[in-house]
Order: structure tokens, then sequence, then C-alpha cells
């Protein structure tokens, strides 16, 4: 969170199973929540991409209406999701992300 300048307001690490492993944030929420939706989103997201003939994806990105972003990576065995602030510089957000899970794949 302190490498992307304040752009994300909660940061929650996630296991493929749905536990929450890690989180960070300057907002009340609850991580089992958060890690059991992102396990829902990360299965109907690898659905769809069964039926296209894919073979998975790497990132997921959803612009919320209020200008936040729900990201969410994967990395190893797990998930990093994300929640930004409003209208967040995503290329900034997007180097970080990359410079500090390139070296687990």
């Amino acid at each position: 969170m302190i490498g992307c300048r304040g752009w994300i307001e909660a940061l929650v690490i996630v296991s493929e199973d749905g536990t929450p492993v890690a989180c960070s944030s300057n907002i009340d929420f609850e991580p089992d929540y958060i890690a059991a939706a992102t396990c829902s989103i990360a299965g109907a997201t690898s659905a769809v991409l069964e039926l296209l003939n894919s073979t998975g994806f790497d990132r997921i990105d959803i612009r919320l209406r209020e200008g936040r972003y729900l990201l969410v990576r994967r990395y190893q065995d797990y998930y990093l999701v994300a929640l930004t602030k409003p209208n967040p510089n995503l290329g900034f957000i997007n180097l970080i992300f990359e410079s500090y899970l390139s070296g687990g794949r």
C-alpha cells in the first residue's frame, strides 16, 4: 500500500481456497467477506474463459461507479485484491504491482 503512494485504500491477500492470509486497510471492511467474494469472482471468470477456450487470467480490473477500482491479481497460489481511491493512477499502481509480483512467476 505504501508503494502505491496512497492510491490503495484496502489490500487483501487471499488463498485459492478463500482464506484471507493478510490484509491492510484504511477503511472498515470484513476480510472474510472479501476473500469469499474474490473466490466467487475468480471462479465465475474462469468458467467464462473456459467457455471461450482460454487458459485463464492473471488480472481482473473492475471499475466501480464511484470511480474506484477493484483490482484482482494472481500471484502463485494466491489472489491480491486491492480497492483503490476514486480516480486512481492505474498505470502507476499496475507498475508497482508488476514490480512486486513478477518475481513469483
